[in-house]
């Protein structure tokens, strides 16, 4: 009985230290997405004109948002995380370019430099914005980087954008932007 009785407890003691020496499982989505989308998308094609690519929708982000040139850059299927928007096709990409082209005065963004390590590209940038909120015109520049990989066919598959959108677009925004900017610095 005691034999027993002593297999249970290690039996016991085994699955409660097991069960907390192990790394929570992460509930962040938008990260366990990402990173089964590089799985879905291995590696990108290489492309020689990455930066006139880019700067053909974006450089000029009101000129450039037109559903001929989204779909010239972008394949039909596709992950695409701007920050603000999780998508996967050109008909839900689309139109989310141009209302959002639509929605800002000016959006520019300036190529700093780019980069290729064999699978993705990365674009560093500047990016400029204009936009108007409660009758309030919002100048906003910011920096980030795109990471991006093309199919066989120099068309997007894969868009991931690393900026800050507080610092970029919300801390701007009436009512929610004095909430933003107050935790930021207390930060």
């Amino acid at each position: 009985m005691k034999l027993i009785l002593l297999i249970v407890l290690i039996a016991a003691a085994t699955f409660v230290a097991g069960a907390y020496s192990k790394v929570p499982k992460s509930n962040n989505k938008i990260a366990e997405n990402y990173l089964q989308e590089l799985k879905r998308y291995p590696e990108s094609k290489k492309v020689e004109n990455v930066g006139e690519i880019f700067l053909q929708l974006f450089g000029d982000f009101k000129k450039g948002a037109t559903e001929e040139i989204i779909r010239k850059t972008y394949a039909d299927e596709f992950y695409f995380n701007d920050t603000f928007r999780v998508l996967n096709n050109i008909d839900e990409l689309v139109p989310y370019m141009i209302e959002t082209a639509g929605m800002v005065e000016i959006t520019t963004v300036e190529l700093l430099d780019t980069s290729f390590n064999g699978k993705d590209y990365y674009l560093r940038w500047v990016m400029e914005m204009k936009f108007d909120v409660k009758n309030k015109d919002i100048y906003s520049k910011s920096i980030g980087m795109t990471q991006l990989r093309f199919n066989e066919n120099s068309k997007i598959i894969f868009h991931q954008d690393y900026w800050d959108s507080v610092d970029g677009f919300y801390q701007h925004l009436p009512y929610l932007g004095y909430f933003v900017r107050k935790v930021r610095n207390q930060l």
